[in-house]
């Protein structure tokens, strides 16, 4: 009976702390050995969905190039009376980008007919529309809390960053879009990424396939009516450096915030509007409805600490021997490691590196120049 007893007792020791603290530590080691590689490969996945987004909307630009015959005009401002480019000629009552005119080709004309073409996306009869999130303009992997962005200027700010117009306060949220559209490289950069056979051609443009605001030919937008301003098309035709070699559209993630090296956000210094970060919270974008949706290369350093222009400090980051001209406020930026999500204009989607040649991105982003590009 005695031996039985101490049989169950025996049976029913549990374990030490010593067995205990070497299960987990065994645990933790496994645990900091897989999560990286579950990391990884859930980074693979958000950016395999980066670039089928692009993909989608690279189909969405040749669809709307086959119904009308040329490309989006990828930004309108109108103002009350004629012309498309002087605030003086009135209040602005239009101002939207690329983003809307895709949308009947990518299966959402409701949102589409939701918008009122003559009316500016903070106009509160647009507030439904343009709130709508659409997966296709986001980049899963930017860290964005729930893919809106807003944006809200003063008086003084509204004024100052439309030129006079439209006098009033602004205020408004709408659907995140990562992606931006380089309407052309300026002179400065020239001098950046190095001249060379091409640049700067007589009677050729430094733009991109969807051009350039208030330049070339003027021709009616189609999808807007009761307004007599003009606007620029341009077409297939007017890519003569090839679909597969000009850039549609790059990964410019995280606006309107202004992000450094490493994905740190940037705070304005101060509220003046050659501060990079202050700038880029009322002239970055962010929303797929944003008429702020392109901007202009025009060289920096890697870590965008630089103007190259003037040699001068600035208080943020751009990414790829880039920046925004517009007082200098972001740049190409995306926060996969290594580079960004680009979509070419044959529709195709590649990855670019962030050691590309400033002379072989400011190539990509002509579209009649004939420069030469190199390995991308």
């Amino acid at each position: 009976m005695l031996k039985l007893l101490s049989a169950n007792r025996r049976r029913a020791r549990g374990f030490t702390l010593i067995e205990l603290l070497v299960v987990i530590a065994i645990i933790a080691v496994l645990i900091a050995l897989l999560l990286p590689a579950v990391q990884q490969a859930r980074e693979a996945a958000r950016r395999s969905q980066c670039k089928n987004n692009l993909k989608q909307l690279g189909l969405a630009f040749h669809n709307y190039h086959d119904a009308f015959s040329n490309w989006p005009v990828y930004k309108v401002i109108h103002y009350n009376g004629s012309g498309a480019s002087s605030a003086t000629r009135g209040q602005v009552i239009n101002a939207y980008g690329w983003g809307l005119g895709l949308l009947p080709q990518m299966d959402q004309a409701t949102v589409y007919n939701l918008y009122d073409k003559n009316l500016p996306p903070w106009h509160p009869n647009n507030a439904t529309a343009i709130a709508t999130k659409l997966s296709t303009y986001v980049c899963p992997t930017t860290p964005r809390g729930n893919n809106s962005v807003t944006v809200n200027m003063t008086v003084a700010e509204a004024t100052t960053v439309f030129g006079g117009s439209p006098s009033a306060a602004i205020s408004y949220t709408g659907g995140a879009s990562d992606y931006i559209y380089i309407e052309k490289s300026n002179s400065t950069y020239g001098g950046t990424a190095g001249t060379g056979a091409g640049y700067y051609q007589v009677n050729n443009r430094n733009e991109g396939p969807m051009g350039e605001f208030s330049t070339a030919v003027f021709q009616a937008d189609p999808q807007v009516t009761n307004i007599s301003d003009r606007i620029m098309t341009t077409t297939i035709r007017d890519v003569p450096d090839g679909l597969s070699n000009t850039f549609m559209l790059v990964e410019w993630a995280g606006r309107n915030t202004l992000y450094a090296a490493g994905g740190k956000p940037q705070k304005p210094i101060t509220n003046v509007t050659t501060d990079s970060a202050y700038a880029q919270s009322l002239i970055g974008g962010g929303t797929w409805s944003d008429y702020f949706c392109s901007a202009r290369a025009n060289g920096s350093t890697f870590d965008g600490l630089v103007n190259p222009a003037t040699g001068a400090t600035v208080s943020g980051n751009c990414f790829i021997n880039c920046n925004n001209d517009r007082n200098f406020g972001a740049g190409a930026y995306s926060f996969h490691t290594g580079g960004i999500q680009v979509l070419m204009a044959d529709g195709s989607a590649r990855f670019i590196s962030q050691n590309i040649s400033g002379v072989t991105w400011r190539s990509l982003i002509s579209r009649d120049e004939g420069d030469p590009v190199g390995e991308f």
